[in-house]
């Protein structure tokens, strides 16, 4: 018998209502944190050329990395007390299935939002800058409720990955519509 936990299936009504619900939750949470930006004292003047801009960017971004190693240690932490520690022995790999996928993801929405962050330095004014840590720390927190909410049942996971993913969207379209633009005029 394996100790993976088997959750029971749902309706696919019922899990889009929650995951509609939870899309809802994360667009009123970014309104909030968004209107909130302005209270945040994040000077940002110093930021002239555009090598300062990256090199912030790049700053912020360690942050952004630091999820990674969280999710690399969610796996660890797993394979330590369990006996997934042998992972070639694959009797208990999907002990740790969870932790990795976690980590997959993590890595995932890392890449698409380090280049997403890294390509909007490049388009914005020194005032402007201040918009990079909140993206970092919206990424932040998405990643630790997403975590948090696959761990508890992998329906809850949507908060948190909308919350890392849709900013991101939104600053790939922006990104998109300056390239677009500065090739067209």
């Amino acid at each position: 018998m394996s100790d993976k936990k088997v959750s029971p299936k749902r309706p696919y009504g019922e899990n889009i209502n929650k995951t509609i619900i939870q899309f809802a939750a994360t667009a009123v949470f970014l309104a909030i944190f968004y209107a909130l930006e302005k209270s945040i004292p994040l000077d940002t003047s110093q930021l002239t050329s555009p090598i300062d801009r990256l090199t912030y960017t790049v700053r912020w971004l360690f942050l952004s990395s630091t999820t990674i190693m969280f999710a690399m240690f969610g796996v660890l932490n797993v394979r330590g007390k369990t006996d997934a520690i042998d992972p070639l022995n694959g009797e208990a790999e999907n002990l740790v299935e969870l932790p990795n996928r976690i980590l997959r993801n993590t890595t995932e929405q890392f890449i698409l939002h380090a280049s997403a962050v890294l390509t909007l330095s490049t388009f914005m004014d020194e005032n402007s800058m201040r918009n990079i840590p909140l993206l970092v720390i919206l990424f932040i927190l998405g990643r630790l409720f997403y975590a948090l909410g696959y761990n508890s049942a992998p329906s809850k996971r949507s908060f948190g990955f909308s919350m890392t993913f849709m900013p991101t969207l939104g600053t790939y379209a922006y990104c998109t519509y300056c390239v677009i633009s500065s090739l067209l005029f």
